[in-house]
């Protein structure tokens, strides 16, 4: 773990030194065609006195052949690591509304509440019948016959995302900024089945607990082509929340460049590495323990996935135009803690004005 945070580090330090052979060009380095495709957060600061409204939504998709590692994992496997059911898909649904803020050029503020919607398919694996009970669990079981499927969901509002960002640099065809930002435990983490049990630990809408996430970013541009980098670390500060459990540190590197194509619109392709802890701590009430997600060592891991986006200006309004982006990314590599489905895809798409 301290050897990917520190190459990411390094990576960062590349393109901190690489936008600066372009200082002679005078250039406006937060061009917001040029911006990350709505995939990623606190990518951007603004002019003082500027507010931006902004709506994100976010699909993300998981399903296939579960997953031990980096190899899949057949459901013989998995019965015998002591499961009765598994994930067959799963989709997660968010949306996100940003309002962003800046008293001055050197300062933005960013407060980005949350909605969800969780919805999984599972499917009984166990041909002896598979009736509850795999891997001992707390109450609640909820075994499936062998080949059946069963789908259930949750929703509610997350956790909400507060931030504040301070200009580092800013200079012709570079800049750079810091952010510290602070998620507020708005989300629930009590959800249940119909039985009373608690749902898998993925299937909560918040995390319950106080975390910080410190991020760094840097920007470069020389004439249509940008570059840039991110690197992020969220920092669960409790062991656990209301509910007996924590989710695990999450730590991301991105890097990213785009290009304008004409004047209304930019593409991006994008890299990003991501690193997170299992979950720590264990439900304090009623819940299964049949299938992988129903247990904390089944989470987190590590993913590295492209992401390729367009943003445009809508041909509406006035000199400060709406702004339309999207970004679809997909993995290219997952090494997962224990068994979990792995992630086909993920997809978002925004829109946002600046006044």
């Amino acid at each position: 773990m301290r050897h990917s945070i520190s190459s990411g580090m390094l990576a960062l330090g590349a393109l901190l030194a690489a936008p600066a052979a372009a200082q002679d060009d005078a250039i406006v380095v937060e061009s917001p065609l040029m911006h990350p495709a709505a995939g990623l957060m606190n990518d951007h600061m603004h002019e003082g006195g500027e507010l931006m409204l902004g709506l994100r939504f976010e699909r993300m998709h998981f399903g296939g052949t579960n997953r031990s590692g980096s190899d899949p994992i057949s459901d013989a496997d998995v019965v015998a690591a002591g499961y009765t059911v598994r994930t067959q898909s799963m989709t997660m649904d968010m949306v996100m509304f940003d309002l962003m803020y800046a008293p001055n050029d050197n300062l933005t503020f960013m407060v980005m509440p949350h909605y969800m919607w969780h919805r999984m398919t599972m499917l009984g694996i166990d041909p002896a019948g598979g009736m509850g009970g795999g891997h001992g669990g707390h109450g609640g079981g909820h075994g499936l016959p062998f080949g059946e499927t069963h789908e259930h969901g949750t929703e509610g509002f997350g956790d909400t995302l507060v931030s504040a960002s301070y200009r580092l640099a800013r200079k012709p065809g570079f800049g750079a900024h810091a952010t510290l930002g602070l998620w507020v435990p708005t989300g629930s983490v009590s959800k249940k089945n119909a039985d009373g049990s608690f749902v898998h630990y993925g299937m909560q809408p918040g995390g319950g607990t106080w975390d910080l996430e410190p991020s760094v970013t840097v920007t470069g541009r020389a004439g249509a082509i940008g570059l840039g980098a991110q690197a992020s670390y969220r920092w669960r500060t409790e062991a656990h929340n209301a509910s007996g459990f924590a989710f695990g540190d999450k730590a991301r590197v991105t890097g990213w460049v785009s290009t304008l194509l004409d004047g209304d619109v930019g593409a991006t392709a994008r890299l990003e590495y991501v690193h997170e802890g299992q979950v720590q701590g264990h439900y304090n009430g009623p819940h299964n323990h049949d299938a992988p997600p129903d247990r904390q060592e089944n989470y987190g891991g590590d993913t590295v996935s492209a992401g390729f986006g367009l943003n445009w200006l809508l041909p509406v309004g006035g000199p400060r135009r709406p702004q339309l982006s999207g970004e679809l990314s997909v993995p290219l590599h997952q090494d997962l803690n224990g068994i979990q489905a792995p992630q086909d895809w993920r997809f978002t798409l925004g829109i946002s004005q600046t006044f």
